[in-house]
């Protein structure tokens, strides 16, 4: 038989009322914060920030030149002083008569030495500075691709750097027509100490590989990505006024863009090997045969210089004019790229060398 279901008591949360109901949150219990505003974006002008990375770019290759130039003339003045004092004990010790005149000369005879002491000085600030660019191999025989040196392009290049030379030497004729010499104290002082092994080294081989790796190398590749045209100028640039000198500065800005382009073009190594023949070459042994033969040998030397220049110019100008043309159109660097010169640290440098080659220029031309 079917048994009755059984009913149990109820729970006794049934008994319990229910909650009432919260009233809801006014605006003056609960203030609403107000909506994050969305950041919007602060508008950039490509023209200044341009020109703040060509000054930036400018500012750290000038600014390493210019403490190259210190540590290369505070070595100079340095090793000059520790040669002079060194001069003059070994002259008391000995009880000479060691005169100002006769420390001035041996000074000279020395210059040789203090020069190469000055250029390892030089090397010792650059070659940590920039070891991660320089002790690779594209930094000296160029990047994959650059073009193969061949026998006609040297002798093109050679007879260029003969051309600038006898420009030179035709804008100091010039002046001297009008009873003007137009000094050079660099020029004077190298004749000067040039007798002797030391300076022929320095002339002839540290001074080209040192400033080829500095101006053509650290530099001018620095540079590079801010135009092929605008680097080679300025690398120019700054080699020409790094010798505070009128007649030197004028020829090594010259040499500078022949230099450059060949550095750029092909390799350091060859833009070293052009340097040495001029300084070496050039410069030193041709002038000394031709000064055995006197008067007569150094005449016969400058119209040789003269004669060869001018016609080997006019030959090249007609080859490859065109093609120097079309080289700095391709390379011309993009509009307001020579802002990079009004760069803090370029200008210092401009400034301070135009200063030292002024006053070098009129204290040689007052004869002081």
């Amino acid at each position: 038989m079917r048994q009755p279901i059984q009913s149990y008591p109820p729970y006794p949360s049934q008994l319990y009322s229910p909650y009432p109901p919260y009233p809801p949150y006014s605006s003056a219990q609960r203030p609403v914060a107000p909506p994050i505003p969305v950041a919007q974006p602060v508008p950039i002008d490509p023209v200044k920030a341009r020109r703040r990375w060509l000054r930036g770019t400018v500012t750290r290759h000038a600014g390493l030149i210019f403490a190259y130039q210190g540590v290369f003339m505070g070595v100079n003045v340095l090793a000059s002083f520790v040669i002079g004092i060194i001069l003059g004990l070994s002259g008391a010790a000995g009880r000479g008569t060691l005169t100002a005149e006769s420390l001035s000369a041996a000074l000279v005879q020395l210059t040789g030495v203090i020069m190469l002491l000055t250029v390892l000085g030089g090397m010792g600030f650059i070659l940590p500075m920039r070891r991660r660019m320089i002790f690779r191999r594209d930094f000296w025989l160029g990047e994959p691709g650059h073009a193969r040196m061949k026998p006609s392009w040297l002798l093109t290049f050679i007879i260029l750097v003969m051309a600038i030379q006898t420009a030179i030497v035709l804008i100091q004729l010039g002046f001297s027509m009008f009873g003007t010499t137009l000094q050079s104290p660099t020029s004077d002082n190298i004749s000067e100490a040039s007798t002797n092994i030391w300076m022929w080294l320095y002339v002839g081989l540290a001074a080209p590989v040192a400033e080829e790796l500095v101006f053509r190398g650290v530099l001018m590749r620095g540079l590079k990505p801010l135009g092929r045209n605008f680097a080679i100028v300025t690398s120019a640039l700054m080699f020409g006024l790094f010798h505070d000198d009128v007649v030197q500065g004028l020829f090594a800005f010259g040499c500078g863009l022949l230099f450059g382009f060949v550095a750029m073009e092909y390799s350091l190594v060859w833009s070293i090997v052009l340097h040495v023949f001029n300084n070496a070459v050039l410069g030193g042994v041709l002038p000394w045969l031709a000064g055995l033969f006197g008067d007569a040998g150094d005449t016969a030397y400058t119209l040789g210089l003269l004669g060869v220049s001018i016609i080997g110019l006019i030959v090249v100008l007609v080859k490859y004019g065109g093609g120097l043309r079309a080289y700095r159109r391709v390379n011309r660097s993009a509009p307001g790229t020579y802002w990079g010169w009004t760069s803090p640290a370029f200008l210092i440098f401009v400034i301070v060398n135009v200063a030292i080659t002024i006053l070098s220029f009129v204290t040689a031309m007052m004869g002081v």
